[in-house]
């Protein structure tokens, strides 16, 4: 017999038996394929959500840090853990000037220039050397420094003659120098050591970097160390007196002559720098 297909009965009733074992593999398939479809859907929409969520803390810690991506969000809501992982502690450094006293690398600068310093260097003519600090004077505002050697010359300190109000003298930072090339004198005595007890006054522009920096008189001879800045153009520094006698106990001879160390020729700021050097104090 044949049915509406044309097939026999015992061949369609095969077929059906055929394709109804298929059709229900593949709903099962099918409705399988669904579930994971479903279920990499929802996977995504939570990763979704978490990435979201993710980024929005992200953003609002950046936007704390520049102070105007997310203006409503406050310092104590910021994770401690994001926190911890940006610097703290700062690279720090100050500048002043040093000058050689003697053949050995010994220098004299002013104390807040040296003191509290993780590393010391000194740097003179594109040369750098590590600086040890060797002493800070307890009464004045200066420190005794070592390098390995002696770079250019060494100061030479008056040994009774000073200067008295209205001399003319030279002080410069160092890195001033370059600039200073021939100038005789930048500064006027205001007040010598006899009025103040080992303080010299002196009128200047002197600017920053100055510190440890000396005083030179007409002759070359240095009348005293640059501590501070007490005015508009009033600066003090520590005078030749006291220099002498912290470097003495300390056991560093330094040379002593009222004689000129400078011909008629060269200026004071090329005596400065002769004797001078940049001294940098990086604190960490």
């Amino acid at each position: 017999m044949f049915d509406k297909t044309g097939l026999p009965d015992k061949l369609q009733d095969n077929e059906d038996s055929m394709i109804k074992p298929r059709h229900a593999d593949g709903v099962h398939r099918c409705r399988g394929l669904a579930t994971v479809v479903q279920g990499i859907a929802v996977g995504f929409g939570l990763l979704g959500l978490t990435t979201t969520a993710a980024w929005r803390a992200e953003a609002h810690d950046i936007g704390w840090a520049v102070g105007n991506f997310a203006p409503h969000q406050q310092r104590s809501e910021v994770s401690p853990l994001a926190r911890t992982q940006e610097p703290t502690v700062p690279n720090r450094q100050k500048t002043g000037t040093g000058f050689f006293v003697d053949d050995k690398g010994h220098m004299l600068t002013a104390r807040h220039a040296a003191e509290d310093c993780s590393r010391l260097i000194v740097f003179k003519e594109g040369r750098a050397l590590a600086a040890q600090l060797v002493a800070l004077s307890p009464s004045a505002d200066i420190a005794l420094i070592k390098v390995s050697k002696t770079l250019g010359l060494a100061a030479v300190f008056p040994s009774s003659v000073g200067v008295s109000t209205n001399d003319m003298v030279f002080a410069s930072a160092y890195d001033k120098l370059a600039t200073n090339r021939g100038m005789f004198a930048n500064a006027t005595v205001a007040g010598s050591p006899g009025s103040q007890s080992g303080v010299l006054q002196i009128d200047t522009d002197v600017t920053f970097g100055a510190s440890g920096a000396p005083v030179l008189d007409s002759r070359g001879l240095v009348q005293g160390i640059i501590s501070r800045r007490t005015g508009s153009s009033r600066v003090v520094a520590v005078g030749a007196g006291d220099a002498k006698s912290f470097l003495a106990s300390k056991g560093v001879r330094v040379a002593e002559d009222d004689r000129s160390q400078i011909v008629a020729t060269t200026s004071r700021s090329s005596r400065a720098a002769s004797i001078s050097a940049r001294v940098t104090c990086l604190q960490n």
